[in-house]
């Protein structure tokens, strides 16, 4: 089953790529480098690939998407510590990620403490918030909610002392409640885990990311340069509660 489920993601990838090939700008996200950590990771040299054809492909990395073609902003979830393990590979590639973390996961065994998050600051890196708990926010009530998205925003910008005006959303689910909560806090942007181009979904208030940690160099090449109707739409109907 798993197979079958690889290769018509493959194919729906391809498709996309011969139908609504583009060159839109695009924010990919992983969770971390290499496995030591967790399941999630991708090994460094699966991740040199896809940030070679990046740039073969002709688009620029850039800390954060203000053009609508040619740019890749690179992000990582819940901050896990592989980051720092592997720290000075993105100094010298001048790759310079946004990590989303849960207040929570800070200082937990595998995950980056709070002197880890300062030093990668120092060098570049980009944090903003993952919520508090890092579990599915549509299932929370609004007082609940207050403290995941309010809460934890506070603490952050506190503990580090600057905004932290962006927010991703946990297991990528949200909902009207939660979308009307994050603006109400003072979120600036919402990043979904709906693939498609950086601005595909900007009238409601949403930033797309695609998926790349798992991504075969083929389908990374065919998720860079296209977007898949399908398969966004197959994703909305997953993350997103009315």
């Amino acid at each position: 089953m798993d197979r079958i489920k690889v290769l018509l993601k493959s194919c729906i990838f391809l498709l996309a790529y011969i139908f609504h090939r583009n060159h839109d700008s695009k924010v990919i996200y992983y969770h971390d480098v290499s496995k030591k950590y967790t399941d999630m990771g991708t090994e460094l040299e699966l991740m040199k690939r896809h940030f070679k054809l990046v740039r073969v492909s002709g688009y620029s990395f850039v800390p954060s998407v203000n053009q609508p073609k040619g740019q890749v902003m690179v992000c990582f979830d819940d901050g896990w510590r592989g980051l720092y393990d592997y720290k000075d590979f993105f100094v010298q590639e001048r790759i310079l990620p946004t990590v989303f973390i849960a207040v929570s996961l800070i200082g937990e065994e595998g995950y980056l403490s709070i002197e880890q998050i300062k030093e990668l600051e120092e060098l570049g890196f980009r944090f903003e918030c993952h919520a508090w708990s890092h579990y599915d926010l549509s299932t929370y009530s609004e007082r609940d909610l207050e403290h995941e998205l309010k809460d934890s925003k506070e603490w952050l910008e506190k503990t580090f002392g600057h905004p932290f005006n962006d927010i991703c959303y946990p297991q990528g689910r949200f909902s009207d409640t939660v979308h009307k909560l994050c603006n109400r806090y003072g979120y600036v942007r919402q990043f979904s885990s709906i693939s498609g181009g950086y601005y595909d979904l900007n009238e409601q208030g949403l930033v797309c990311r695609n998926c790349a940690q798992f991504s075969s160099p083929s389908e990374f090449k065919w998720m860079l340069n296209s977007t898949s109707t399908f398969y966004k739409k197959r994703l909305m109907k997953q993350h997103y509660q009315q």
